[in-house]
């Protein structure tokens, strides 16, 4: 798992639009430091995966649809990345073709470290990160 560029922009993206306001594309983009094409990719795949709601016409723009208070790091890697896993062995179709997982160390570790980072991008929501606004 690596934090990809798209999902930096997306979170300067959500930092924007924390405060709860509707803001258009071109406004975040500044705000944001970002081009408003790499703006309006990023809303597009954010507005797919549901973070996000857009209004059309001359008072439009771009809103969360949940509150900055119930989102977390978690949630935005699901929404652009899918599933989150370490290891091929932590999916849960995954079958080893050396041990079972009750007897694989590997695995076992790789589980515990899985949920660890689980719990660590369910831990802070993205207000608390976005204190600065």
């Amino acid at each position: 798992m690596l934090m990809t560029r798209e999902m930096e922009y997306a979170l300067r993206i959500l930092r924007a639009l924390c405060r709860g306001e509707q803001l258009s594309a071109s406004t975040i983009a500044q705000r944001e430091h970002m081009s408003k094409a790499v703006t309006l990719k990023i809303l597009k795949h954010l507005h797919a995966a549901g973070l996000v709601s857009s209004r059309r016409g001359p008072g439009g723009g771009y809103l969360l649809e949940r509150p900055c208070e119930t989102l977390y790091l978690w949630d935005l890697f699901r929404a652009l990345e899918g599933e989150i896993f370490i290891n091929r062995c932590q999916q849960p179709d995954y079958r080893c073709e050396n041990r079972t997982r009750e007897e694989c160390g590997l695995c076992q570790e790789l589980s515990r470290i899985q949920g660890v980072l689980d719990g660590e991008l369910r831990k802070t929501p993205l207000s608390a990160i976005f204190q600065e606004i």
